[in-house]
């Protein structure tokens, strides 16, 4: 720790953070616990979920409101959108922090950047635009809002090279949170009493909408799956258990291990699962468990978007691997029988070469540290 914190450690200390799903609200919480040993009597304000509350985040309001994705769907709710986001930037300008971190969430967090910045507050944005896939003319408009860009994925600094914006590298939190030395049979066997058969995760995102486009056809797979295995246990955390109602016929999958925040423990202890993109797929890489990666969006957000892509693959891993180690399947790929045909495929493999590009991957986004990120933040202020 530098001399300039030290110096620091006993002033009071305002920071502001902003994330607007359950990705964020880890980030954020992880970030908040590690500000807390530069910054003992840090105070902390903003948006954020429950797990940024637990660590001592007084939120201006449920980070659910901003919880939408897409560029149709924002739409649908946007009057709400402005309205709370106007709300949050003149109670952060009459705050004052003496920082302010845009946790992921670009659309609605760089205007509250920019706005900040204007009064001579410094703003962060803590997870980069996907400049790097799409969009790429949207690096003004970070220039204009934000002093740095935390990155959490090594290739995405390239995407900022010819760019004024300051751009620091400081891995992903989960990296170090979650072990590299797991033993899968034991954690089958202790928590989830799994003595025999496979174990199978079935994730169908974090937001609303795409449980209810992913959850009944990632069902539907698994039934495929439990005819010709009967012995194979599946397990589908949800985000939050309410989301169970937007599942067409529930009742009918009383087969499937339903349960509530617990997406990490049962990818841990599978031996195979089906994720929608997003971090599910990095933690699936992360703890060593071989997945097929799906993803569907409104088909108008997929028409305007698919022109303007600059990837090839769009899962995490994939792109950590720049190669395709784990199978994509998008759109109007994601059927059931498509999604049983490469489950299968992924069974039938030894998937020697999947588990040592995960072993490199885990490797890389460790960086300098599981504090990285509080002590470039930390430096800033």
């Amino acid at each position: 720790m530098s001399s300039y914190i030290s110096s620091k450690k006993t002033r009071k200390i305002k920071i502001a953070l902003v994330a607007g799903e359950d990705s964020g609200d880890q980030l954020g919480a992880s970030l908040i616990r590690n500000l807390k040993e530069i910054f003992p009597s840090a105070s902390f304000i903003g948006v954020g979920g429950s797990k940024m509350n637990d660590e001592g985040l007084n939120s201006f309001f449920d980070m659910r409101k901003i919880s939408v994705m897409g560029l149709i769907e924002p739409l649908m709710h946007i009057s709400e959108l402005l309205s709370l986001r106007k709300e949050l930037k003149n109670y952060l300008s009459k705050e004052a922090p003496d920082i302010f971190i845009g946790i992921d969430s670009p659309d609605f967090n760089l205007s509250i950047s920019r706005h900040l910045k204007l009064q001579g507050i410094t703003t962060v944005q803590y997870v980069s635009p996907s400049i790097w896939a799409w969009r790429k003319g949207r690096i003004r408009t970070i220039e204009k809002s934000v002093d740095k860009v935390l990155t959490l994925f090594p290739f995405e600094n390239l995407a900022y090279q010819n760019s004024s914006v300051e751009v620091s590298f400081v891995g992903h939190p989960l990296a170090h949170k979650i072990s590299k030395d797991l033993n899968k049979e034991e954690i089958r066997k202790n928590k989830f009493h799994l003595n025999k058969g496979k174990m199978v995760a079935l994730l169908p995102g974090s937001r609303k909408s795409e449980v209810s486009k992913m959850a009944e056809v990632i069902l539907n797979t698994a039934k495929l799956i439990k005819d010709v295995d009967k012995g194979t246990s599946f397990f589908m955390p949800l985000a939050d258990i309410r989301h169970k109602e937007l599942i067409p016929e529930v009742e009918n999958y009383s087969w499937v291990n339903f349960s509530e925040g617990d997406s990490q423990e049962v990818l841990s202890a599978s031996h195979l699962g089906i994720v929608t993109s997003g971090t599910a797929s990095l933690e699936a890489a992360l703890l060593r468990t071989p997945v097929v990666v799906v993803y569907k969006t409104s088909w108008i957000t997929y028409f305007l978007v698919k022109p303007l892509l600059k990837i090839k693959q769009f899962s995490l891993p994939n792109l950590l691997a720049e190669k395709s180690i784990l199978p994509e399947l998008l759109q109007s790929e994601v059927t059931e029988q498509n999604l049983f045909k490469a489950y299968k495929n992924l069974e039938e493999s030894n998937n020697q070469g999947v588990l040592a590009a995960f072993e490199k991957i885990h490797s890389d986004l460790k960086a300098d540290g599981p504090d990285t990120a509080a002590r470039v933040v930390a430096e800033m202020i």
